[in-house]
């Protein structure tokens, strides 16, 4: 069911700026190939056209989708039922199992600069961070709209020439659409007409800027995660650059090699509690058994 206090709280809140997350779908997606995925660029812009909610960045993931947003904590209420209805609707024309009865999603205040240039950074590297492509060429995100200007899309569809027949088809009812939408062949709806790329702009007014940010500040990412209830994932030379900088951080710039077994302990603790590192990462990294690890992390007097 749904969670009748988080809802009432929620349309409690002002127009402000949000993240906007639904919940991960265990063990399945939603979005299976780039016909589901267009139906997602469409939905997005209804939502932004139906409930006054501005979107600054996306991503649709195979099995959540994130939302940089403006708008009414009501709005948001609104803007996650009717994305339900129109994910299971789509979900049963494809012959899978519905969402489940208590679907829900989450949705972060942001309310500072240094906070909105954090959580679209998180967005925009969603993509990365799950293998599925790089943060800003990866289709079903907002990360290849802000320096170029695709917006003149070769074959794209004017919205008086989209039938409300192959509307209904794509989402499951008729709705009103925009004159000046444009409907591309593999992409839906072509992502210029819902997404505001100005602040994005704003905060990161070169490439350079955001290329740069998306090299990413490990601490405030995994931090984000676990607050959305993701997991973080590292590959290896991202937990060697983690290690790197802990070493310059924490402990003076020394070498493991010169480092006591009492700080590499510490070091240890510090990469399983605040990064996420798991025994077999800890161990591959600072070259200790991972038995000991497991050990070290279980003990009574760290806990």
């Amino acid at each position: 069911m749904y969670r009748k206090n988080e809802i009432e709280a929620f349309r409690e809140w002002g127009n402000g700026y949000y993240h906007f997350c639904t919940d991960g779908l265990k063990g399945r997606d939603f979005f299976y190939d780039s016909s589901d995925y267009a139906t997602g660029t469409i939905l997005l812009g209804l939502i932004h056209t139906k409930y006054d909610i501005t979107i600054y960045a996306y991503s649709l993931m195979p099995n959540h989708i994130h939302i940089i947003l403006s708008g009414k904590g009501g709005d948001c209420v609104q803007a996650f039922n009717f994305l339900r209805r129109k994910l299971n609707a789509m979900l049963k024309r494809n012959g899978r199992h519905p969402l489940p009865e208590d679907y829900w999603f989450k949705l972060e205040p942001i309310e500072t600069r240094e906070k909105m240039k954090n959580e679209i950074v998180y967005v925009l590297r969603n993509a990365l961070e799950k293998g599925l492509g790089m943060a800003c060429s990866y289709p079903w995100s907002s990360g290849w709209l802000y320096y170029s200007d695709w917006s003149d899309i070769l074959n794209a569809v004017p919205a008086c020439k989209v039938s409300q027949r192959d509307l209904l088809k794509r989402i499951g009812s008729i709705e009103d659409i925009p004159e000046d939408w444009l409907f591309l062949p593999h992409l839906g709806l072509n992502p210029y007409c819902f997404v505001d790329t100005q602040l994005v702009l704003k905060l990161f007014p070169e490439p350079k800027d955001l290329q740069t940010a998306l090299v990413k500040d490990y601490e405030t990412f995994f931090q984000i995660a676990r607050r959305l209830g993701e997991l973080s994932t590292f590959n290896r030379a991202e937990q060697e650059s983690i290690v790197e900088r802990l070493m310059e951080k924490r402990f003076g710039g020394r070498t493991l090699n010169q480092l006591s077994e009492e700080q590499k302990g510490q070091l240890a603790i510090i990469l399983s509690r605040e990064f996420g590192f798991t025994s077999y990462q800890i161990a591959t990294t600072l070259f200790i058994k991972e038995r000991v690890i497991r050990q070290l992390l279980s003990s009574k007097e760290l806990r």
